[in-house]
């Protein structure tokens, strides 16, 4: 009998960690996702560092640096947009997950009730 209650609550414990250990899972790929985007964005701004040393470095005529510099912070620019929308995919993709996850457990807690 002791054994029977015992294998009960380990089965119980084992249900009841799914759901969390599913949670952590989604939490993690998107934080994983979410850090390489930061080093992505950290290694665009030494990039840019660079880039302005070395147009400033190059810089003959006062109008060339300011048409160079220009041309960089609009790429520059266009990089952080980039980096924004998938910024957003991530957190979207990560939303969906955890709907369908805390849906999956609505409907499991139902039936169990």
């Amino acid at each position: 009998m002791k054994e029977q209650l015992f294998e009960q609550w380990i089965n119980t414990s084992r249900e009841a960690l799914q759901p969390v250990l599913k949670l952590s899972e989604i939490t993690g790929q998107a934080m994983e996702q979410v850090a390489k985007q930061q080093l992505d964005l950290a290694r665009e701004y030494m990039n840019l560092g660079a880039r302005q040393m070395q147009i400033l470095g190059e810089a003959k005529d006062p109008q060339k640096w300011v048409a160079a510099e220009g041309k960089l912070a609009a790429e520059f620019g266009q990089k952080l947009v980039d980096q924004a929308e998938e910024f957003y995919r991530v957190a979207q993709g990560t939303q969906k997950a955890v709907v369908g996850w805390a849906e999956e457990n609505a409907k499991a807690a139902q039936t169990a009730a």
